[in-house]
């Protein structure tokens, strides 16, 4: 049964790792080529080494030194700056530019400016359903937006009305 197109655990001669490769060709039944579906390479089959040492130059030749194989690189995600962002925003702002107060009850739209009372400045960069993201100079917060009360905070509650023993009966 022939190998070539399947799957095939290899020493990739690029990545120095054990992976996942591709048989490209084979010749009396040995694989002879294969691709690493991690980085894409073609080389020459080599065999899985064991375990994630390999023997190589002169160590490969004196027993019990082996060399350890470095493990694939993890590529760095862009970290956002939300400071540094947050200033270049304010530095663009201008006098005809508008800062409202945040409410929960109120409705935004990307590019509104607040000003929360515990957060400071603010700018309001995405928004859906109930929710918007604000940027505020020391992070991105999700912030409630177009929320519905239904009484007013400062509303007392409505006192029950005593009846008199005439008008029950």
């Amino acid at each position: 049964m022939s190998l070539v197109g399947k799957d095939i655990i290899a020493e990739c001669t690029k990545c120095n790792l054990s992976l996942a490769h591709i048989v490209i060709y084979e010749v009396k039944g040995k694989v002879k080529k294969v691709k690493c579906k991690t980085c894409g390479a073609e080389h020459v089959y080599k065999e899985e080494s064991q375990g994630k040492t390999r023997k190589t130059g002169s160590a490969a030749k004196q027993p019990g030194k082996e060399k350890k194989v470095r493990s694939a690189r993890k590529v760095a995600k862009p970290v956002y700056d939300a400071a540094l962002d947050w200033e270049l925003k304010k530095s663009e702002m201008n006098r005809e530019m508008s800062v409202r107060d945040y409410r929960m009850e109120d409705t935004y739209k990307p590019g509104d400016i607040v000003n929360h009372p515990l957060f400071g400045l603010g700018f309001v960069r995405e928004v859906s359903g109930t929710s918007m993201e604000v940027l505020f100079k020391d992070s991105l917060k999700r912030m409630a937006k177009g929320f519905k009360r239904y009484a007013p905070l400062n509303a007392k509650p409505k006192e029950p009305e005593l009846r008199s023993e005439a008008a029950v009966s």
